[in-house]
């Protein structure tokens, strides 16, 4: 099963807010550039899911694709802190959230390990549908998670990688039994730029 995965386009929002599940608009121009995604897209998807923030279905829309929402593609949750200025956290929360951000949330937000879990769960599920290309729009925190797992990167590190607004990435499942996840595109970079900034 092959997985081709976009970070929706750039959204229109004040520098410096922290958002995660609020929504937020795109900017203006997504639609030219949703149009190139789908050239560079296989003709025949079997399936489409998409993250339910309007960010992630507005690109969708516009092409015409009938898709699933589905929630475990949503952004990481970022509780109360959600809409507010990064400056305007309480520091000695915001430090305690960065020294362990694997394990600790904001308050009632979620952790990345709860955000990687309904990432890989979902995956899981995916593995036992006969599909052959699927094609999912989402967010960074959740292509960060599939990277993760794809490429045995710890999440304490997941943050080396950049992942850049209107990008595809293409990953596939090998094995159904036991879930074995490889990122197809760009491999010996990305693990080439997590080697060199660990070192």
């Amino acid at each position: 099963m092959e997985i081709f995965v976009i970070r929706h386009t750039k959204v229109n929002i004040e520098k410096n807010i922290c958002y995660g599940v609020i929504e937020v608009p795109l900017e203006k121009g997504y639609i030219e550039k949703a149009k190139i995604f789908q050239r560079n897209l296989p003709v025949e998807i079997d399936k489409v899911f998409s993250s339910p923030s309007q960010r992630c279905t507005d690109l969708l829309d516009c092409l015409n694709l009938t898709y699933t929402k589905e929630r475990s593609l949503m952004e990481l949750n970022f509780g109360d802190w959600e809409g507010k200025n990064w400056d305007d956290i309480k520091k000695s929360d915001l430090d305690f959230w960065m020294q362990d951000y694997v394990n600790r949330s904001p308050k009632n937000g979620e952790s990345m390990i709860e955000l990687n879990l309904r990432v890989i769960n979902f995956i899981h599920e995916l593995s036992k549908c006969n599909f052959k290309k699927i094609l999912i729009t989402t967010h960074s925190g959740v292509i960060r998670c599939l990277l993760s797992n794809a490429l045995n990167i710890s999440l304490n590190n997941i943050f080396n990688i950049a992942v850049k607004y209107d990008e595809i990435y293409r990953f596939s499942i090998t094995n159904y039994d036991q879930i074995n996840l490889i990122f197809e595109d760009k491999k010996d970079i990305l693990t080439q730029s997590v080697f060199k900034k660990l070192n």
